[in-house]
């Protein structure tokens, strides 16, 4: 079962790079409770998305990361369109932003 997991992740980080920058998907990531957390709230290009790398430093210094602390052990959805209404948590604004015409399925 782990090398399955492992040959999801290989493939979702493929169509990632893959995909036009305008495309943006959820990230699905483990959190443990009661430790903090940085996600690049605003910004697209962070190496490490959906967490802070610290890059906004140099390039876009005005913008800072959101951060949070996790209310519990588990997998969660952290918002990878920046466009959540409950950050950092997604809340499927990527799927409005396709309908919209501001990202395209291929």
């Amino acid at each position: 079962m782990a090398a399955v997991r492992r040959g999801a992740a290989a493939l979702v980080a493929r169509l990632r790079a893959a995909l036009p920058s305008g495309i943006a998907f959820p990230y699905r990531v483990e959190l443990k409770a009661g430790k903090k957390y940085a996600t690049a709230a605003v910004l697209f290009f962070f190496a490490s998305q959906p967490f802070c790398d610290g890059a906004h430093r140099t390039l876009a210094p005005d913008r800072a990361p959101l951060r949070f602390t996790a209310e519990a052990d588990g997998k969660v959805w952290l918002c990878g369109c920046k466009r959540t209404r409950g950050p950092p948590r997604c809340d499927g604004s990527h799927l409005r932003l396709w309908e919209a015409g501001r990202g395209a399925r291929r």
